[in-house]
């Protein structure tokens, strides 16, 4: 095998791996966010309002909470 095509395959194998590592990133943190909205809406609304959310701030929240925003604080 050539330098050349040597190169080649090891930049393709590189690309696939990063591609494969970013789709199992993905699965596992949409399972996360499947986990949390499990378990905030399984929340009576009592426990929800001690949060400072109501039932229909849930879906937003757990949103929050994976890109970093405020709201997250809230709730963990």
């Amino acid at each position: 095998m050539t330098m050349l095509a040597l190169s080649a395959l090891i930049a393709t194998v590189s690309r696939l791996l990063v591609r494969a590592f970013a789709g199992f990133t993905g699965i596992e943190e949409a399972r996360a966010m499947a986990l949390a909205y499990q378990n905030l809406a399984s929340l009576s609304d009592r426990e929800l309002a001690a949060r400072g959310l109501e039932r229909a701030d849930v879906p937003r929240a757990v949103l929050a909470a994976f890109n970093g925003t405020r709201v997250a604080s809230r709730f963990e």
